[in-house]
């Protein structure tokens, strides 16, 4: 959106998606539309494909800021005059551009300003009154990224850059077989499941049901993947499904029921037949407990000449793990890292770092598993 912020949207046919003050649309305009487009909202609820110019053009000149001065009487138009604009913005009577015009024309102060001044004054303005906004796919990519920005404890705090790391280090393929402990509620697990794509992941977590709440917003299907296991469960032997065929005129609920329970007696049976064939091709933790006992217990069932990749928000959790597998011999080449983003402003005599960045995107443990006693 203009204002740089994201939002989570689900697009359903001959529904209405709002986007708080910058408007609201049929979603019917938008299906069928490619992704990274950028629409302007209009009114009664249609869009239609805006162009935002990718670069700044502004050049330097001989203008200067220096005799300018904060002063609200250089802005000719009146409050309510400008308050009018707004609401007839909002009815889709005065397009955006119409508005930042008449703000720049009625600006004494505007024409003595430097062009990168004049550039930035506009931005300004476009966050605030452009009704505009671009379609990004749910990749891993683009989730992670916004789940660091609005509620990074969610998905304990994985940036997009170590996240990448870690499928990196982890010698993710189409074909492979992974195994993963994910207590960020998914992301992980969505973007193995992203790269692998013939293969699978079986997941271990907490309780009888995983939570992977971060799934939901990715348009794959991953039932046929992902298999999960409860940590309860690595060492049950489960007995064959007992109970005997419903008699002719069983309610509806019995038959439902009786089938939902053979669903998930069939699944746990896959889980656990998954598990105990071994050989799995990575192992990727991403856990609040102490991680050098669940990549101990894991171990049994990874192939040999196997990455292990650990990632903590903190560097002391790693410390113990990392001095534990230099001295054993099951493990070769281990490496304790910390990940660093900058992001860049990019434009024409103005390229230089921005002014904020994050603090920390997490440290990752990695080593290869050549087995042996550990």
């Amino acid at each position: 959106m203009p204002s740089s912020n994201t939002k989570i949207v689900c697009i359903r046919a001959d529904s209405t998606v709002s986007l708080g003050k910058f408007g609201s649309f049929s979603a019917n305009a938008l299906i069928g539309h490619t992704y990274g487009h950028t629409f302007e909202i209009l009114q009664g609820g249609e869009i239609q494909p805006h162009h935002q110019p990718g670069f700044d053009t502004a050049d330097i000149t001989s203008a200067n800021n220096q005799t300018i001065v904060d002063d609200p009487r250089s802005q000719k138009l009146s409050f309510e005059e400008i308050e009018r604009l707004k609401k007839q913005s909002l009815l889709g009577t005065v397009s955006s551009s119409e508005i930042i015009s008449s703000l720049t024309a009625n600006n004494e102060a505007f024409a003595h300003k430097t062009e990168f001044s004049k550039s930035k004054y506009i931005r300004r303005k476009q966050s605030k009154f452009n009704k505009s906004f671009v379609p990004l796919e749910t990749t891993a990519y683009n989730l992670c990224d916004f789940f660091f920005s609005v509620n990074a404890q969610k998905t304990r705090g994985i940036r997009v850059d170590t996240l990448a790391q870690m499928l990196a280090q982890a010698n993710v393929y189409a074909g492979a077989r992974v195994l993963a402990v994910d207590d960020g509620q998914g992301l992980l697990v969505g973007a193995l499941l992203t790269r692998v794509l013939s293969g699978c992941v079986l997941g271990v977590h907490d309780g009888d049901v995983a939570n992977y709440d971060v799934l939901r917003y990715i348009n794959e299907p991953l039932d046929s993947r992902l298999k999960t296991l409860a940590w309860g469960k690595l060492h049950y032997e489960l007995p064959p499904f007992a109970e005997p065929e419903l008699q002719p005129g069983a309610s509806e609920n019995d038959v439902l029921g009786r089938a939902r329970r053979l669903r998930g007696h069939q699944r746990l049976a896959d889980s656990l037949a998954e598990l105990r064939a071994g050989g799995f091709d990575a192992l990727v933790v991403s856990t609040r407990y102490a991680a050098r006992g669940v990549v101990a217990r894991l171990l049994p069932y990874l192939g040999l000449s196997r990455m292990v990749v650990v990632y903590d928000q903190c560097r002391e959790p790693l410390t113990e793990v990392f001095a534990w597998m230099r001295e054993s011999l099951a493990f070769v080449n281990v490496q304790l890292s910390e990940g660093w983003l900058r992001e860049y402003q990019v434009l024409p005599n103005r390229t230089h770092p921005t002014m904020s960045t994050s603090g920390g995107g997490g440290f990752l443990l990695s080593a290869i598993y050549v087995g042996g006693e550990i």
